[in-house]
């Protein structure tokens, strides 16, 4: 059985519907307080990567696990959720409920440009669990992707939210310019699934990425385009960015300062990585893949557990019948 960390998030979703038409036995650690849709066919259980206790049950309890497939990161601190507990410590309480369980197989998606000595908060503290894992003596694989595309995540989101502001202009920070490398979410999750298996992957640290590196203008136009809508491209130079950080704060979804900072970096991985290592092809960013912001765009109903059972339909009768039947139960009572 594999145990999946952050299993309600946009990775999370598209790895436990992967592994559960693959045939694997999944078990979702779900974060106490806090209520989402069930996937199908999984097993459910309460806890908090904070609380090493918690996932030592998890992995022990209702059948033992053999892999843990670790997802469960923030990119934002709020007043309960800091990167110090949940990236750095929650990692450390995974590592070692594991050691306590005796599971020997991890698998955790990071990021490029996490690095240790990184200076933007959230990269700092994802580049020091994947440090964690490294060091950690299981047989791990950390996944080190480029910008992740799917139906919930962070760029493509923001990137509505401003189209949804502004009628206008779409203002890009630091000109636009940023080189980055979409993958899809979907392939991010093919990549996981085929880690379990392939032995090449076993104690290595290996970055993927989409087929072809986008500047941050042809996300844009690509976002757009998905969502049918036109707007003029306003390329706001880096020195100003903290203007555009102050003027956008009034909407929701949108990125902090840090964030919009750390924007200004190119995160790029080898082309052809996943070819290489994962033997298939990641598909390229199309408007068709950003389906779900497009304004007709009906979402799937969500997932539950347990399908309700409804009642079989009763077929009315009309007066002539129910006079006949009220007439035979009182010949069959002899009355």
């Amino acid at each position: 059985m594999i145990l999946v960390t952050g299993a309600t998030g946009c990775v999370g979703r598209a790895v436990v519907e992967r592994l559960v038409n693959s045939g694997h036995a999944v078990k979702c650690l779900f974060h106490w307080g806090h209520e989402h849709p069930a996937p199908r066919r999984v097993v459910i259980t309460g806890g908090d990567v904070r609380n090493q206790d918690s996932i030592y049950e998890a992995l022990t309890d209702g059948g033992e696990c053999d892999t843990i497939i670790h997802l469960a990161f923030i990119r934002r601190e709020t007043k309960e959720d800091k990167f110090e507990e949940v990236n750095i410590r929650g990692t450390e309480n995974v590592i070692d409920a594991a050691k306590r369980a005796k599971v020997q197989r991890l698998i955790m998606v990071g990021c490029l440009g996490a690095e240790v000595r990184s200076p933007f908060p959230h990269l700092r503290s994802l580049g020091i669990a994947e440090e964690r894992v490294r060091q950690s003596g299981l047989n791990f694989t950390v996944l080190k992707s480029a910008v992740i595309y799917g139906e919930g995540d962070w760029l493509t989101r923001w990137l509505n939210q401003i189209a949804r502001n502004l009628p206008i202009v779409m203002p890009l920070p630091h000109g636009g310019y940023t080189k980055l490398q979409p993958i899809w979410v979907g392939d991010v999750a093919a990549c996981i699934a085929r880690s379990l298996e392939l032995r090449s992957t076993f104690r290595q640290v290996i970055t993927i990425g989409g087929p072809q590196a986008l500047t941050l203008a042809d996300i844009a136009k690509i976002t757009l385009k998905a969502k049918a809508e036109q707007r003029r491209l306003v390329r706001v130079p880096t020195p100003l960015t903290h203007y555009l950080v102050s003027f956008l704060s009034r909407f929701q979804d949108m990125l902090s300062e840090p964030e919009m900072d750390a924007l200004s970096y190119n995160r790029t991985a080898e082309i052809g990585s996943v070819h290489r290592t994962f033997g298939f092809a990641p598909v390229k960013m199309v408007p068709e893949r950003l389906a779900y912001l497009s304004p007709g765009y009906q979402p799937p109903p969500p997932p539950v557990r347990f399908k309700p059972r409804s009642p079989a339909p009763v077929a009315a009768l009309d007066p002539a019948s129910s006079q006949r039947m009220r007439a035979r139960i009182r010949a069959l009572l002899g009355r």
